[in-house]
């Protein structure tokens, strides 16, 4: 590189950098589709998207049309927890709302809101058996539709699986889950971890009767923060390759628009209630009731294999959080005639939101949904 073009080039690296710490608001992206909200219980709200105008929209650098045909079931797409609503529409390049509206979906989002110390309350009965069953009634209600489709990504996908099958009457068609771990003793490191501690803690449970009940929900309470610490410990060297990408092009600005937005996510996580961590921790990681089919949430029995619903199971193929294994369990626990289990590019985020989640995940699920959305 010639010495004038050296000068240009850092001018540039060092007016760009100067303007993202001073002007971020300039390069974050998030949340730019319109939407409404039609119902509110506490922190939990449901969120009714729009597609604004025209004949196509832009996803990654293809053209996307937009269809005519409008499917009449509505879709209720239902977020993880630790993380915000808009991650289904993380930017307008990279919405999985708009693809989804594009391709004639009427899309609904659960936010769970951003829960605080004073929330540590919230339990896995919270969400499954109170704000499921809210959620779903408020999407009927506003579209007058005797039943709707559901997709969940993460814990989302778990929460949904978890409230069809402790309500059998849900009036719900079809579900389609990504990146939804059932089986917490399968998902690779993480997993040979839960497997070894669950045996010495189970055995201590039936000798002395000892349980995490009695200790204080305040104990568990996970602030956002520490949940993007360790959502970045599961693969550091992507990290290391993410820092390293923005410096190399920090005089792109759509690149560095594209970096601080998806930046959004893994920066700026929500807690996670004190006592939902204690059953995840004891009925999930120890236990691994899911995989069991044998978990009950507050006073209902959860039965997966009473589940009829069509269901797609969606899982990528490096993803060290929620291994093949762990998100395959689905199928065999599921009482469910139609299901299928598809195999996408991508790690945990890759999965959801990545570059090549528009023509993996988000075309499977739209396809698969379509004739289900009649």
């Amino acid at each position: 590189m010639a010495f004038k073009q050296r000068v240009k080039w850092s001018i540039s690296a060092l007016s760009t950098a100067y303007e993202r710490r001073r002007h971020p608001e300039k390069f974050i992206q998030v949340n730019k589709t319109p939407w409404q909200e039609i119902y509110r219980d506490g922190i939990m709200s449901v969120r009714h998207y729009s597609l604004p105008e025209g004949n196509t929209i832009q996803i990654g650098d293809k053209e996307l049309p937009v269809t005519t045909q409008k499917h009449r079931t509505p879709l209720l797409l239902v977020t993880a927890l630790g993380i915000h609503s808009w991650t289904f529409d993380i930017m307008p390049s990279r919405s999985m709302v708009r693809y989804l509206m594009a391709r004639g979906f009427d899309v609904f989002v659960i936010d769970w809101g951003s829960p605080s110390q004073s929330n540590r309350h919230l339990s896995l009965a919270t969400y499954v058996n109170q704000w499921m069953p809210l959620a779903v009634e408020a999407v009927r209600r506003h579209t007058d539709a005797q039943q709707i489709n559901m997709v969940g990504y993460c814990m989302g996908g778990l929460l949904s699986l978890m409230y069809l099958g402790s309500h059998p009457n849900a009036p719900v068609k079809a579900i389609s889950t990504i990146a939804s771990p059932i089986n917490f003793h399968r998902g690779g490191t993480l997993g040979l971890l839960a497997s070894l501690i669950s045996k010495p803690a189970l055995k201590i449970n039936e000798l002395f009767r000892v349980t995490l009940d009695p200790f204080d929900s305040r104990l568990f309470h996970i602030p956002g923060k520490l949940v993007s610490v360790g959502f970045k410990l599961t693969n550091p060297p992507g990290v290391v390759k993410s820092y390293l990408d923005l410096v190399r092009n920090i005089t792109d600005r759509e690149f560095v628009i594209g970096h601080m937005t998806m930046g959004q996510w893994f920066n700026n996580m929500v807690d996670y209630p004190g006592n939902t961590v204690r059953e995840v921790i004891a009925k999930m990681i120890i236990s691994n009731n899911l995989a069991k089919d044998a978990i009950i949430i507050g006073d209902r029995q959860v039965e997966f294999a009473k589940i009829k619903q069509d269901l797609l199971a969606i899982a990528g193929e490096t993803d060290n959080i929620c291994t093949l294994g762990a998100a395959r369990d689905a199928l065999r626990i599921v009482g469910s005639k139609e299901k299928r289990f598809e195999v996408v590019p991508g790690g945990h985020a890759g999965v959801f939101a990545g570059s090549t989640a528009p023509d993996t995940t988000w075309r499977l699920i739209a396809d698969w949904l379509e004739p289900r959305s009649a």
